[in-house]
C-alpha cells in the first residue's frame, strides 16, 4: 500500500466521530433552547376577552350618517357573537380599536378612511432601555376607504368593519384552536 493511505481510514474514522459528536451537541442545545411559537396566529391564542374603543367621530362624519355608538355596538355585537367576552370603561390588556375619519363636501359627497386595530400591552425589555416598560403591540390591523352619495354611506363603513372584525375573531378562534 503506498506510503499515508494505511492513515486515511484512521483520519476518516476521526472526523466522522468529530462530525457524529458536533451534531450530537448541535441537537442537545436545540432540544434546551426555549420553544417559540412558531404556529401562524400564535401570539392570538388564549384571547378571550376584548375591549372596544371607537374615537370620537367629528361633525363631517355625523354629516355622513356615522355615529360612534353605532360602529361601537356593532364591532361589540361582532366580537360577542363570535364567543368573546366584551368589556367597556375598563382598562383592559387586548382591545379592538377603531378610528374613522370622514371629509364630506357641500355637494353631498362622503369619503371616509376607516381603520381597525386589535391591540395588546406588554412588558418588554428595549435594547436601549435598562428595564422593562409597558409597550403597545399591534397584533392586527385592517383599514380601507369608502366614498359615495351621504345616503349608505355609514352601512358601508359599518359593514366593511364589521367584516375586518369578523376576520380577526376567525383568527382568534383559529389560533386557540
Amino acid at each position: 500500500m503506498p506510503e499515508g493511505l494505511s492513515t486515511m481510514p484512521k483520519r476518516l474514522s476521526s472526523l466522522c466521530d468529530l462530525l457524529a459528536r458536533a451534531m450530537l451537541i448541535a441537537s442537545l442545545v436545540c432540544l434546551a433552547a426555549p420553544a417559540s411559537a412558531q404556529k401562524p396566529d400564535a401570539e392570538l391564542r388564549g384571547i378571550t376577552v376584548v375591549g372596544v374603543e371607537v374615537e370620537e367621530l367629528g361633525s363631517q362624519a355625523a354629516a355622513c350618517g356615522l355615529s360612534r355608538e353605532t360602529i361601537q355596538a356593532a364591532m361589540s355585537k361582532v366580537l360577542a357573537d363570535n364567543g368573546l367576552k366584551v368589556v367597556r370603561n375598563t382598562d383592559t390588556d387586548t382591545y379592538l380599536y377603531v378610528n374613522v375619519n370622514t371629509v364630506s363636501l357641500p355637494t353631498g359627497l362622503c369619503v371616509s378612511r376607516y381603520d381597525a386595530f386589535l391591540y395588546t400591552h406588554v412588558s418588554a425589555r428595549l435594547p436601549y432601555q435598562d428595564q422593562p416598560v409597558l409597550v403597545q403591540v399591534s397584533l392586527l390591523h385592517e383599514g380601507g376607504l369608502a366614498g359615495g352619495g351621504k345616503a349608505g354611506h355609514a352601512e358601508n363603513v359599518v359593514r366593511n368593519l364589521k367584516e375586518y372584525v369578523e376576520q380577526f375573531t376567525s383568527r382568534i378562534r383559529a389560533a386557540s384552536q
